[in-house]
């Protein structure tokens, strides 16, 4: 009966942790960070009201904000080298994500949901950083995997075998799994071994990607995009084909957690391997030039495939089907195929290359350049759900996203790079001085 006065109180309260942080826990948190959630859940809020439906309008809104805390949460604990802390924002992180994403495809991507869905971009994303900032303060969290002694040769097996977490989250994983196979229907138990599968996958793929986005090695980040990448638009394809079913929530949020976890683990054992390390680029000494050729690969494929999808899909026999707008929007179902798939490889191109951006900016301890960079994410995140929730066939989906996807994750790392040096913006904070133009201040100790 009080739903929506309970989730207004509830992102209100959110809004104020800022002020929290601040005067409570003494960790500095400048006066534009404090006011940022609070006065995007405003507009929120208002905007919310002049829908049609206010009370589905608020549910959506307060589970965006939920989605985008718990993104940039694991976003930034999945850069660092705790295990426990990864797996408990990954828990949130991924259950938001099948809530949101279950709630859009009941609203079938209803374009008039865009304004409080940006809104709670701007909302969840700040807040996700400031607590972010603080348990990585508070636990004194690296993100140079190099210098973690526990992944030194030798000891890297045995850190697996003594950490409880692990066990914790696969032994209910196979305890859930067992209860499936026991007591679903024909079609859920197919489901459900094929969600455990993907999306250990998925995510174990997903983590290394984004911590290859944070180190800017552009052989590492196309290798891990295409294979994550891959993997992430098929398991999307098939959930929303299926219509989400609450029934695979639970062994979806486990599977991820697991493999978003152990993505991590292989990653800093890949980095400390190859010297891979975050913000080798704020260095003064002369940087290793990369090669362009990636670049001008995937260029080529995407464009490849833009003009001749129609063409290529008969020839392999696949059904070619009309596709959809991205947003339901009378009359734009009628444009030619090849226009649809030029405005959703842009989409896709646009969603990683600013996935980029968010997640560099979101590790990085300058608060103004995050804000910027989620703006545009959340439009841009917005237009690609609804081109999952109206198209969800696999081959009006994964080739395009993952060519340009590697295309935008290149561009995205080279642009963000760019504006790092500028703003001496850091993942780690350097040792014995702070950036004087970082706007979210380090803790005081």
């Amino acid at each position: 009966m009080y739903q929506t006065e309970i989730l207004i109180l509830a992102m209100i309260l959110a809004s104020l942790s800022g002020w929290f942080l601040h005067h409570r826990l003494k960790f500095k948190v400048t006066i534009g960070s404090r006011l940022t959630p609070l006065a995007s859940i405003i507009i929120g809020v208002g905007l919310a009201y002049l829908l049609p439906d206010y009370g589905k309008a608020i549910i959506f809104f307060s589970a965006a904000i939920a989605q985008f805390i718990s993104f940039v949460f694991v976003s930034n604990l999945r850069q660092r080298g705790s295990f426990f802390w990864h797996a408990v924002a990954a828990v949130a992180s991924n259950g938001t994500w099948y809530a949101t994403m279950h709630l859009f495809d009941d609203a079938r991507a209803n374009w008039i949901y865009l304004f409080p869905f940006i809104a709670g971009v701007a909302a969840g994303r700040t807040i996700g950083v400031l607590w972010a900032q603080y348990v990585v303060k508070r636990f004194d969290l690296k993100a140079d995997a190099t210098r973690d002694d526990k992944l030194a040769p030798g000891k890297r097996l045995r850190y697996i075998a003594r950490e409880p977490t692990f066990w914790v989250l696969f032994s209910a994983l196979i305890g859930y799994t067992l209860y499936g196979l026991i007591y679903f229907d024909v079609a859920l138990k197919n489901g459900l071994m094929v969600i455990v599968g993907l999306s250990i996958l998925q995510n174990l793929f997903t983590s290394m990607k984004a911590r290859a986005q944070n180190r800017g090695n552009n052989n590492y980040i196309v290798a891990i995009e295409l294979l994550g990448g891959t993997i992430f638009y098929v398991n999307a394809v098939y959930l929303f084909s299926v219509h989400l079913p609450i029934e695979l929530s639970l062994p979806y949020i486990l599977s991820t957690v697991l493999g978003s976890t152990l993505g991590a683990f292989f990653s800093m054992i890949i980095e400390r391997k190859a010297d891979i390390a975050p913000d080798r680029h704020l260095e003064k000494k002369a940087q290793v030039k990369q090669s362009k050729l990636p670049y001008t690969i995937f260029a080529a494929l995407s464009a490849t495939w833009i003009l001749a999808n129609e063409s290529i899909l008969n020839y392999l026999g696949v059904n070619v089907q009309s596709l959809a707008f991205p947003l339901p929007i009378p009359g734009m179902d009628d444009l030619p195929r090849m226009v649809i798939m030029l405005i959703a490889a842009i989409i896709f191109f646009l969603d990683s290359f600013l996935h980029t951006a968010t997640s560099r900016a979101g590790n990085r301890n300058h608060t103004g350049y995050h804000v910027s960079a989620c703006i545009p994410k959340g439009l841009v995140d917005f237009c690609k759900m609804g081109y999952f929730a109206l198209n969800p066939r696999i081959p009006d989906i994964v080739p395009i996203a993952i060519l340009v996807g590697c295309l935008g994750s290149l561009f995205g790392k080279d642009i963000s790079q760019r504006i790092e040096k500028w703003l001496d913006a850091r993942m780690d904070a350097a040792e014995g001085k702070t950036s004087a133009l970082a706007t979210v201040v380090i803790a005081q100790k």
